[in-house]
């Protein structure tokens, strides 16, 4: 069972990596005008590693209280709406510039 456990993580972990996980750094950089982009891409790499802190510090705990089949559910879930949440509202960005992007945005 723990060799099920640390495969189950080791696999989370190197999937979020090529997949979800660098959008949130394309979003960052992409989606506030330039005039606040500085003070929003702080306060977002601020909330990204205070949620991955929680999830670490809290981790444990839950897997203890509820099980590793429900705890893998519930990162399972939340893959799942944020993979829902990118295709519905984030934009394709592929070639444009900056400021194409911004005129994008500001369209919507």
């Amino acid at each position: 069972a723990q060799v099920a456990v640390i495969l189950c993580v080791v696999a989370y972990v190197g999937f979020y990596q090529i997949g979800f996980g660098p959008i949130t750094w394309l979003i960052l950089s992409e989606v506030f005008p330039v005039n606040v982009r500085a003070a929003a891409l702080s306060v977002g790499t601020l909330t990204n590693f205070g949620s991955n802190l929680l999830v670490t510090l809290l981790f444990e705990a839950e897997r203890q209280s509820v099980g590793e089949s429900i705890l893998f559910a519930q990162f399972a879930l939340v893959a799942a709406v944020a993979l829902a949440f990118e295709n519905a509202l984030v934009p394709e960005t592929r070639g444009l510039s900056l400021e194409e992007i911004e005129k994008k945005l500001g369209e919507d």
